[in-house]
């Protein structure tokens, strides 16, 4: 099994939907004993847990869809203790099956639907409900422990026993007890998830999304060879712009640059591998599900299409505005994972696919192209994406034995 299938497992079982039929479960073990094992009502309710507590873990993205599975411990249960009378059906640790099952489905909802903080203050009602359900059951075991009469034991009966059960004052202690450690048990929990979320959002900012959740899952990227679509960008004279500006400016200049393609390159599928000085490299294809190319080319295309509004925007900011930028693409193999040190990694591909790539975009500078593609990025586009660029000819790239076929954009 997976580590993390476990840990969820673990989680639905002792914090969340499992701990009231947990603590029912070992409450009925030391009223019947050996004899809770022939029990078929309580061996079903042990079943009942299991497959609810697989089913809401089994997900690796959990959300709403799965608050019905919440409803299936107090339902089969239910279902096998009707051949003891619908009597049964009032008796206070019963009902309390159906409740709590209400209760976890009402957070998981909230919880699901809301923002980090409301995930937040969801995970530290989870403990003040934790203690409750050992409380609520603690004065189930000690009022039967007391009368030892189940027909008491009713939702109706039951709180008859609340008076003589609040004057002992052990009980007051656990009371209180149980309300100061939810309390400061909460507490360190709101904490521990506001800081993990801080971890996540800072990590997501280095690494594309799904690479930070499989590396925060696995502990690392495991290396391996793909085929992706890389492309690479600079800005046009960008030295010359150095020169002129102080570094203030100039940064500012490269985080509205990188913003405005940071935006297009994710609504494009995607992932930012590196910023080099004024140059930008993009890695598509490590989803699967979509054509690497035909990404790449549409990002590169409403790249160029929608300059003007990057340009607006420096102006705007009062920054230096860039004459303009070349692109290049190149699809082919590379190696994709951790490279680096025991101590410092970073998230990259190598292989002559980059070189490739940042070759095309140099060759951009001296045409008239501001997008520069190889025939092996042409050839996996579709018609209607084939139809906007023409063929330039074979080029000598640099450090290639053989000449390279290029493409560039139709200039209209």
């Amino acid at each position: 099994m997976r580590p993390k299938f476990i840990k969820s497992f673990l989680d639905e079982l002792l914090l969340y939907s499992g701990q009231f039929a947990l603590f029912y479960i070992i409450m009925q073990l030391i009223i019947q004993k050996g004899q809770f094992l022939l029990n078929v009502g309580h061996m079903s309710l042990v079943v009942s847990l299991l497959i609810q507590t697989f089913l809401l873990s089994f997900r690796a993205e959990q959300s709403r869809k799965e608050i019905p599975f919440l409803f299936i411990v107090p339902l089969l249960y239910s279902l096998f203790e009707l051949s003891e009378g619908t009597a049964y059906l009032l008796n206070t640790a019963h009902i309390g099956f159906w409740f709590f099952a209400l209760i976890f489905s009402i957070l998981r909802f909230i919880k699901f639907s809301g923002s980090g903080r409301t995930n937040r203050s969801v995970e530290f009602s989870y403990i003040f409900l934790n203690v409750f359900i050992f409380l609520f059951l603690y004065f189930y075991f000690d009022t039967w422990k007391e009368i030892q009469n189940s027909d008491q034991l009713t939702i109706v009966n039951i709180w008859s026993h609340l008076t003589s059960f609040l004057i002992d004052p052990t009980h007051w202690y656990i009371i209180f007890g149980g309300a100061l450690l939810a309390l400061i048990i909460g507490i360190g929990r709101y904490e521990n998830f506001r800081l993990n979320e801080k971890i996540i959002q800072l990590f997501g900012k280095y690494v594309d999304e799904n690479v930070r959740d499989t590396i925060l899952e696995k502990g690392e990227y495991t290396s391996t060879k793909k085929y992706l679509c890389v492309l690479f960008s600079d800005i046009k004279n960008f030295t010359a712009y150095s020169e002129k500006n102080d570094a203030e400016t100039v940064s500012k200049m490269l985080n509205i640059y990188f913003e405005y393609w940071d935006r297009i390159v994710s609504a494009h599928n995607g992932t930012i591998d590196k910023y080099i000085g004024d140059a930008i490299m993009v890695i598509f294809g490590l989803e699967k599900k979509h054509n690497a190319c035909e990404d790449a080319i549409s990002c590169a295309l409403e790249v160029c299409e929608s300059e003007n509004i990057l340009k607006g925007l420096l102006e705007e900011s009062g920054l230096p505005v860039p004459e303009g930028f070349g692109v290049g693409c190149h699809y082919g193999e590379l190696i994709v994972g951790d490279i680096g040190s025991t101590n410092r990694k970073n998230f990259t591909v190598i292989g002559d696919t980059v070189n490739v790539a940042s070759r095309l975009e140099s060759l951009s500078r001296k045409t008239k192209h501001k997008i520069i593609i190889s025939m092996e990025t042409f050839s996996q586009l579709n018609g209607e994406l084939q139809r906007l660029f023409e063929k330039i000819g074979s080029i000598q790239l640099k450090g290639k034995s053989s000449q390279t076929t290029v493409w560039g954009e139709k200039i209209i």
